[in-house]
C-alpha cells in the first residue's frame, strides 16, 4: 500500500495547541501520511498559544473535501472563538456525512459538538472543555474511537492521538512500526 496515498487535513486557528498540532504533523508523516495544513486565518502564518508561528500551507477556503481521507483539528484556548463558525462547521459535517475520519483533540471536541456530530457519539475531550459535549458518552481513555470520529484528551496523549489517526488510516501494523522507531514501551 502507497500511504502517500492517504492524505489529511489539518486545520490550524489563532491561539491553537502548537504541541498538539506539530506531534500530530510529525507522528503522521513519519508514517507517510500526506498532511496539508490549513489556516482559517487570512494569511498562512498562524500564531499559536504560546507565541509558536506556523506557516500553513493553504488558506481555510481553498480546502477541498474531496482531496482528503480525513480532517483534523488541534486544541488550544482558540477554539472557543469556532464554537460558531459555520464555514468550519459545514467542513466537519461533510467529512462526517462522508465517512471520513473527523479527529479532534482537547478543546476540539467541543467544535465537533457545536457542529452538531456528536450525538451519540462516545468520546474523549480536555476536562474542562464541555460546551456542546454531553458528557454522559465521556470515555475515560486518552484517546477514542467512534466509528469515523476520532478524540483525543490533551497535549500530554498527543503522540498516542497521532498513532491512533495512523492506525485508523494504515491499520495497526504502521501504528506499531511507528510506535517502536517513537521508542515507546
Amino acid at each position: 500500500m502507497n500511504n502517500m496515498n492517504k492524505k489529511v487535513a489539518l486545520i490550524l486557528h489563532s491561539n491553537f495547541e502548537e504541541g498538539e498540532a506539530v506531534i500530530t504533523i510529525d507522528v503522521l508523516r513519519r508514517a507517510n501520511i500526506r498532511v496539508d495544513i490549513f489556516t482559517l486565518n487570512d494569511k498562512l502564518l498562524t500564531t499559536g498559544s504560546h507565541n509558536i508561528e506556523i506557516n500553513a500551507n493553504f488558506l481555510f477556503k481553498d480546502l477541498k473535501i474531496a482531496n482528503y481521507d480525513g480532517v483534523v483539528l488541534p486544541g488550544g484556548p482558540g477554539c472557543d472563538d469556532l464554537l460558531d463558525h459555520n464555514d468550519l462547521h459545514e467542513v466537519i459535517i461533510a467529512f462526517n456525512n462522508q465517512n471520513k475520519l473527523v479527529a479532534a483533540v482537547c478543546g476540539a471536541p467541543q467544535i465537533l459538538g457545536a457542529a452538531g456530530v456528536l450525538e451519540k457519539v462516545k468520546l474523549v475531550k480536555h476536562p474542562l472543555s464541555n460546551k456542546f459535549i454531553d458528557l454522559k458518552n465521556v470515555q475515560p481513555n486518552n484517546v477514542y474511537v467512534d466509528n469515523n470520529i476520532l478524540t483525543g484528551v490533551s497535549i500530554g496523549t498527543s503522540v498516542v492521538f497521532a498513532l491512533k489517526i495512523v492506525e485508523y488510516l494504515l491499520g495497526k501494523d504502521e501504528s506499531e512500526k511507528i510506535k517502536q522507531q517513537l521508542v515507546i514501551f
